[in-house]
């Protein structure tokens, strides 16, 4: 190996090693919800910081094109909602009580404003979408080994949650370590129940693949039987039902591959069953829509959208607009800080055009699906993909920086060509075809041939 070639190895090495330490980060220190949390700021810094360094020596990728696109829609956007807009551009889509107040003297009265309500929580609430997208563009620039090597620091991140929340529901004191992060956890290294939930029932497709696909079917068990578990202790409504869902989805696609020998086979079932009927305690025992719930916030958030559909009021002022159209019944102690519906969110704060460039994303992702149909580990990031957006239904954990990671990171996954190798399926063709002339007549691709043609 000459000196150069040394060099670009060692590059790339720290480059993987500068990313799968980002994401570890975000893993363990970033399950904040509220906004303003000094922490998620020095997380966003390491993140572009590290996919910036990783970035130096990156070759493009068509998967790197595609995280571009969606880099430049969203930063297009973000400058968007800060330029400054003539009034009477503003007055013909958004209600009066939420335009700027120019007072009782016509000579300072307002000609121009932004279409964000807070020109501060805008710049942050883009930077925070910026970050994952940046790690990703960065990421799958990386050669597919060492995509691969991203993967033992997210099991890292995972694992010391799910310790971190067996140890919390073990304890008989309230632990928390919110002096230290500045913001209190609840459970593993969260805020949230609902978001550590979404952690754990995401990376069960990950845990499937990487246990039975790669021989690794005892660890693999035991590993979903502990998330279950732990899932199952978090007592998250929306958890529960995703879990399950992706628990029967993935044992079924073992079934369908093959991959499960009797004994595992066993267990898994035995799990399933347990879980399914601590599921429906659990589901039972709490009240599926209280009066102050999901049904509400989305009712209420969908009438603040009807008159602010065309612009939106900008990213993060969500709770600026919120109290303007909410009921006086409704009014409580707490305040709504999140629709609890990720798109109602995003379509009140960034308007139509926010949703154009989700659907940019939508389609990105439909068409490297039907590409990449017949790759286990491809469909099953898909599947996390998938079951992240489902809870985003109900609630917001793209909104902190260890989701917003973590789909990322199973973006990467799935954009990536990690778990095949470079001409395998050509092979695997040609092989299929040199079988086909060995077993079929020579006339069976429909015209006779004089067999001498053969010889």
């Amino acid at each position: 190996m000459t000196v150069v070639e040394a060099g670009a190895v060692k590059g790339l090495r720290g480059s993987r090693n500068a990313l799968g330490l980002c994401l570890l980060a975000c893993l363990l220190v970033g399950g904040a919800t509220q906004r303003g949390v000094l922490v998620d700021a020095i997380l966003q810094m390491i993140v572009i910081a590290g996919a910036a360094y990783a970035l130096m020596s990156a070759q493009m990728t068509k998967p790197m094109r595609a995280g571009i696109v969606l880099l430049v829609l969203i930063l297009v956007l973000g400058i968007m909602q800060l330029l400054p807009l003539p009034l009477t551009l503003l007055e013909l889509a958004r209600p009066a009580d939420l335009l700027p107040f120019v007072g009782n003297d016509l000579s300072e009265a307002v000609s121009a404003a932004p279409i964000s309500l807070s020109v501060s929580r805008t710049v942050e609430a883009t930077i925070f979408a910026l970050a994952p997208v940046v790690f990703f563009i960065a990421a799958v620039s990386l050669p597919q080994e060492k995509i691969a090597n991203l993967l033992p620091f997210f099991v890292i991140g995972l694992v010391c949650n799910l310790i971190a929340g067996g140890l919390q529901y073990s304890f008989s004191t309230d632990a928390t370590l919110g002096d230290l992060l500045g913001y209190g956890v609840m459970v593993g290294m969260f805020a949230n129940v609902n978001h550590f939930s979404t952690l754990v029932f995401a990376s069960l497709p990950l845990i499937v693949y990487f246990g039975f696909f790669h021989d690794r079917a005892a660890i693999a068990t035991l590993l979903l039987v502990l998330t279950f578990l732990v899932l199952l202790a978090a007592g998250s409504r929306a958890g529960i039902l995703i879990g399950l869902g992706v628990v029967a989805i993935s044992v079924g696609s073992l079934i369908w591959r093959g991959r499960v020998g009797t004994i595992a086979m066993v267990v898994l079932f035995a799990s399933f069953a347990a879980y399914g009927y601590g599921a429906l305690i659990q589901i039972g025992s709490q009240q599926l829509d209280p009066d102050f719930g999901r049904k509400e916030f989305a009712l209420t958030t969908w009438n603040a959208i009807l008159d602010n559909w065309v612009w939106g009021t900008g990213f993060g002022t969500f709770d600026l607009v919120y109290p303007a159209y909410e009921k006086r019944d409704m009014v409580h102690n707490l305040y709504v800080n999140h629709a609890h519906n990720d798109f109602l969110e995003l379509l009140l704060e960034g308007g139509a055009a926010a949703m154009v460039v989700f659907a940019v994303y939508v389609a990105m992702v439909i068409v490297r699906a039907v590409k990449v149909y017949n790759r286990p580990l491809q469909r099953l990031a898909l599947l996390s993909i998938v079951v992240i957006l489902l809870h985003s239904i109900v609630d917001y954990p793209l909104r902190t920086m260890a989701i917003a990671m973590t789909f990322a990171f199973f973006n990467v996954l799935f954009f990536s060509d990690i778990g095949t190798r470079p001409g395998l399926r050509k092979g695997y063709e040609d092989k299929r075809r040199r079988a086909r002339e060995e077993v079929l007549p020579p006339y069976a691709n429909g015209r006779r041939e004089d067999l001498h043609d053969f010889q």
